[in-house]
């Protein structure tokens, strides 16, 4: 269990100024306001949460997204024909102060990718990830309740009949403080009509740019391959997290960087359903993160054996010893 500790002047002042800018947005978790200026919006086959500062009453919005949300054809008839031809809806990027855990940390260059599974197939399926926690620091720790309340209210409010709720967002092992999940979407298709402009950008900027596709870091170099076939036909997206300086970080530094530190968070919150486990799913897709208090080593790491930086020869060699 995690334990609030007080911090110093520099980062409290840094903490309160976030957090009213956030407050101020109309947008942050820690406010459970803003449930009734949310609401869910169809999105090609599931629903994506929406920004409406028109609206009075949650109650209402939950009323009207939960109704017979049996399957996307119900959803999407209920929807006018001005608004089916409309530009698909600008998701809201809600915004949180949190810590990004140590343990549930997959927040990598790559995901931490070995090799193929039930879940990613192949390089282009990875979607690195990673568990936010109580940051343990005033004023956004006394908010972190609210935050994980307003998400449960959120997530409540577009369900389908006789689905079971997933349990990839929403974190509550044993033995553990809650969490919930947030992940980056590493891979873009691109469309033809610029390809053209993009492979020649990859052409001339690959050779020392570290965002590059030879040389972007891998778990196992082995798939650098694998990941060079996508160049043509995908952008590759670095997580958009910045550091004090405000600069983004290079995709080396992600585990070193964001491992354990307390954040500014931007998220969009999607759902949809899987007709063969009959669950919903929610997902937090990751817009911006920047680093308020960077990580602190973890005591493991100070743990580390040694090596001397010099030898001292002067001492005679030990005499061996004659065996009984």
């Amino acid at each position: 269990m995690s334990t609030t500790t007080t911090p110093d002047l520099s980062m409290s002042s840094l903490l309160n100024r976030t957090r009213d800018r956030l407050l101020a947005s109309g947008l942050y978790l820690g406010d459970s306001s803003i449930v009734g200026k949310l609401r869910w919006v169809p999105e090609g086959r599931g629903h994506v949460l929406v920004y409406d500062p028109h609206l009075e009453h949650a109650d209402a919005n939950a009323a009207d997204t939960t109704a017979e949300l049996g399957d996307q054809a119900g959803v999407t008839s209920q929807v006018s024909d001005d608004q089916t031809d409309s530009p698909p809806p600008k998701a809201a990027k809600l915004t949180v102060i949190v810590r990004i855990d140590r343990e549930d940390f997959w927040l990598t260059s790559d995901g931490g990718y070995i090799e193929p599974t039930a879940i990613c197939k192949e390089i282009q399926e990875v979607k690195p990830s990673c568990a936010l926690s109580n940051p343990a620091v005033e004023p956004a720790s006394s908010d972190f309740p609210t935050v994980l309340q307003t998400l449960r209210i959120l997530t409540e409010q577009c369900v389908t009949p006789g689905y079971s709720s997933g349990k990839s967002f929403f974190s509550m092992e044993k033995n553990k403080p809650p969490r919930f999940k947030v992940r980056h979407r590493l891979f873009e298709r691109i469309e033809s009509a610029v390809v053209g402009d993009n492979q020649a950008v990859e052409a001339t900027s690959s050779k020392d740019d570290p965002f590059s596709y030879q040389l972007w870091p891998l778990t196992r170099e082995r798939h650098r391959a694998e990941l060079l076939a996508l160049r043509h036909s995908h952008r590759l997206c670095p997580v958009p997290a910045y550091d004090l300086a405000n600069d983004l970080l290079i995709p080396s530094t992600y585990r070193s960087c964001l491992q354990g530190a307390i954040v500014e968070i931007h998220f969009t919150l999607s759902h949809w359903g899987i007709a063969t486990t009959k669950r919903d799913v929610y997902s937090g897709l990751i817009q911006r993160i920047c680093i308020l208090v960077p990580p602190v080593a973890s005591a493991a790491a100070g743990n580390k054996r040694k090596l001397p930086l010099h030898l001292d020869t002067d001492e005679p060699p030990a005499k061996k010893e004659r065996a009984c």
